[in-house]
């Protein structure tokens, strides 16, 4: 298992970014981008759930509007729903 102690826009370089709609249905990342080992999440004005797994609107990690979230590794078993009634964006960016 990794040893990771730094921030993910601190490891490595850039890999690429993408954004994806969160709404009702789980998404998952959508474009993990190659030799990508970190990704930094901003979520938008909406607050979604995440987990490692399927999350539901009240099942997962809570994120508020705004948050930022770092993920590291295990990147395509990582799933988003939105929390309530509207749709959120996120905004991914990958380093390696």
């Amino acid at each position: 298992m990794s040893q990771q102690k730094a921030a993910a826009s601190a490891y490595g370089v850039l890999k690429g970014d993408e954004s994806l709609t969160v709404s009702s249905s789980a998404v998952a990342l959508a474009s993990v981008a190659t030799g990508a080992l970190t990704g930094l999440i901003t979520n938008g004005a909406e607050p979604i759930r995440v987990r490692w797994g399927t999350p539901t609107a009240s099942v997962g990690h809570y994120l508020n509007p705004y948050s930022v979230l770092e993920v590291f590794n295990s990147m395509a078993d990582i799933k988003f729903i939105r929390a309530g009634s509207s749709d959120s964006t996120i905004f991914v960016t990958y380093f390696g």
